[in-house]
């Protein structure tokens, strides 16, 4: 058996990086979202970047069991919203942020289960609310019928930082969660420093991550488990290093492959076991060849993403923000 020292596996795997075009779009287990990138479980989802279990989404990002919806940006189960930002089980609201369960509300930040609200910050369970001032529904619904989205824009914003001054605004926004510290956070547990991530337990240091259990520096990755210093790498178990990898388990220092068991090193490959830089080894020589060059790339410092950093630009990225006097 040929034997592999860690500079000739970091050499071969940049080759291997390099060998193939990189994939333009992502998509695991998703149906005609032709123009979407990281569709996850998801349908009909056009122009739309990370989305999980969407249908009939556009224009969106990293949105999770959203319908029908337009513009949304770190929502969940939102269904008819359009251009709403970090909103939970929101249905046809429109230019609202961090609002939970909401219906029939506009231009509203910080409010929860309230409905038929216009312009309102920091609102709980109000109904028919203008600029935070109540209105009956006959007054209410012919305030909207008078507003004209095209010429009053400007005095509907002045009048919601108005507001934003003398109402009290969540320092963090976190929904049904327990021992989690971390910002955007919606029924999660035991996670800390996670951003953006929904339906996760016991992570640390993700971002747009969710379903997520037992994981470590996650980014874009989904129903992901017991891995380590992931990207963009859903329906993943015990693994460490990847990138744009899904449905995969107990594989190291991937890239662009799906399905794999027991790899290391690997690129564009499908369906394989047992392989190291794309080659295949015994089910003994595997894990006496890759227990080896594991320890060789911790003793060398080397056990982490910067072999991913393959091209002459990336290196020179990453020299420019370690030297401050390095220039791209």
């Amino acid at each position: 058996m040929n034997t592999v020292s860690t500079s000739h596996f970091a050499q071969e795997f940049q080759k291997l990086l390099l060998i193939s075009p990189r994939y333009n779009l992502k998509h695991v287990m998703a149906e005609n979202c032709d123009y979407a990138d990281t569709a996850v479980k998801s349908k009909n989802c056009y122009y739309s970047f990370g989305v999980f279990y969407c249908e009939d989404v556009y224009y969106s990002r990293y949105s999770r069991k959203c319908t029908d919806c337009n513009g949304v940006t770190f929502c969940v189960g939102c269904q008819l919203c359009t251009e709403c930002m970090a909103c939970l089980n929101c249905y046809q609201c429109a230019f609202c942020e961090n609002c939970h369960e909401c219906t029939d509300c506009q231009f509203s930040i910080d409010c929860f289960g309230c409905s038929d609200c216009f312009g309102c910050v920091g609102l709980y369970k109000k109904k028919y609310y203008i600029f935070n001032k109540q209105l009956s529904k006959d007054e209410y619904m012919h305030y909207l019928a008078k507003i004209d989205l095209a010429h009053h824009r400007k005095f509907i914003d002045q009048e919601i930082e108005k507001l934003r001054k003398i109402a009290p605004q969540l320092n963090i926004h976190q929904l049904r969660t327990e021992d989690c510290i971390g910002e955007n956070i919606t029924e999660s547990k035991n996670c800390y420093q996670c951003y953006d991530t929904f339906s996760s337990e016991d992570c640390l240091y993700t971002i747009e991550a969710n379903a997520n259990k037992d994981c470590c520096d996650l980014t874009v990755c989904f129903e992901t488990e017991l891995s380590y210093s992931c990207v963009q790498s859903p329906l993943c178990y015990n693994c460490n290093f990847l990138y744009q990898v899904d449905n995969s388990s107990n594989s190291e220092f991937c890239a662009y492959s799906r399905r794999l068991k027991n790899c290391f090193g690997c690129v564009y490959l499908e369906d394989k076991e047992y392989y190291i830089l794309n080659k295949q080894y015994s089910p003994e020589n595997y894990a006496r060849e890759v227990e080896r060059i594991k320890k060789e790339m911790i003793d060398a410092g080397e056990y982490n993403m910067k072999i991913f950093l393959c091209s002459d630009y990336e290196k020179r990225r990453m020299e420019s923000e370690t030297d401050p006097f390095i220039k791209i």
